[in-house]
């Protein structure tokens, strides 16, 4: 009997607790109880949809081989020669007739095109000495016949130079071009309001412009001979050398040309050529057979030679 437990044991300890801690124990055995059970449905669910769920939503996703992406090609890095930018670009289109090509006739009719330099030029030599021309006045007659022969002898030399390379030329290569000089505001040459042209490719722009006037060395190479051509105006910019293939130093660039130059499929000079250049050329003969018979008769006037 003595290794029996007593039964008051039992007894004392539910009488030695008080009523405030029976009831915390019971709310704690309770709140367990509870978490539990949540616990325990909470894992059920779980279980039931993973078994329930398709192996292709499965988080995270397994894996997968990467697919090669095309390369983009990237705009080329520009090449700067001086303060001029040239672009990496492919070559100029190079179709033309095999030579020698004809030279369609409205090519030929434009012979003395409109120049804003020659005009210039005229404008000094009847402003600047007009004390001579006074005193002396044949000086005036003389000036002006030899300043027509002249404006017409260089004239005419540039359109022979142009008709050649259009029966005659190749497109040249262009091995590099190099800036010699551009003209600022305190030295140099500047215009203002001056039309000029730049060459894009086979592309000519013109238009009114006023700032520096650039001089450009480009070099280019053709049949295995390397030449080069001096560009004056507007900066170069990739436009087409046309070179003689009898002799590649002589070469033009095509905003040399007072037209644009079109092709046919073929090759082969369109002939097209706008109003604005054919009424270009009308003009610019009439102002300087103007200008020579203004010279001729004043001056012929003043020395009493009418």
């Amino acid at each position: 009997m003595a290794g029996r437990d007593r039964p008051g044991s039992a007894i004392t300890s539910a009488v030695a607790e008080t009523p405030e801690e029976r009831v915390a124990r019971l709310e704690a055995e309770l709140a367990q109880a509870k978490a539990e059970a949540l616990q325990k449905e909470l894992a059920e669910a779980r279980e039931k949809e993973l078994a329930e769920a398709p192996a292709e939503a499965a988080w995270p996703p397994a894996p997968t081989e990467r697919q090669p992406q095309p390369e983009v090609e990237r705009p080329a890095e520009p090449v700067r020669f001086g303060p001029v930018q040239f672009g990496k670009r492919s070559g100029p289109d190079t179709n033309l007739a095999t030579v020698p090509r004809a030279v369609p006739a409205s090519y030929r009719l434009v012979a003395i095109p409109f120049s804003w330099w020659t005009l210039f030029a005229l404008f000094l030599i009847a402003v600047t000495p007009i004390a001579v021309w006074i005193f002396v006045p044949v000086a005036a007659v003389i000036t002006g016949a030899v300043t027509f022969v002249a404006v017409a002898f260089l004239s005419l030399q540039r359109s022979l130079r142009r008709l050649t390379l259009l029966k005659w030329g190749e497109v040249a290569n262009i091995v590099r071009p190099d800036v010699l000089s551009t003209g600022t505001y305190f030295g140099g040459t500047t215009v203002q309001n001056m039309r000029m042209a730049q060459a894009h490719g086979w592309t000519v722009e013109r238009r009114w412009y006023s700032g520096p006037v650039t001089k450009t060395r480009v070099h280019y190479e053709l049949r295995g001979t390397q030449a080069s051509l001096v560009v004056r105006g507007l900066p170069y910019d990739s436009g087409v050398i046309l070179a003689d293939s009898r002799d590649p130093w002589l070469a033009l660039c095509v905003s040399s040309f007072p037209y644009d130059l079109e092709r046919d499929p073929s090759g082969n000079w369109t002939g097209r050529v706008p109003p604005r250049a054919k009424l270009g050329s009308m003009v610019m003969i009439g102002l300087l057979l103007t200008w020579t018979a203004a010279m001729v008769v004043l001056g012929g006037l003043g020395a009493g030679l009418f």
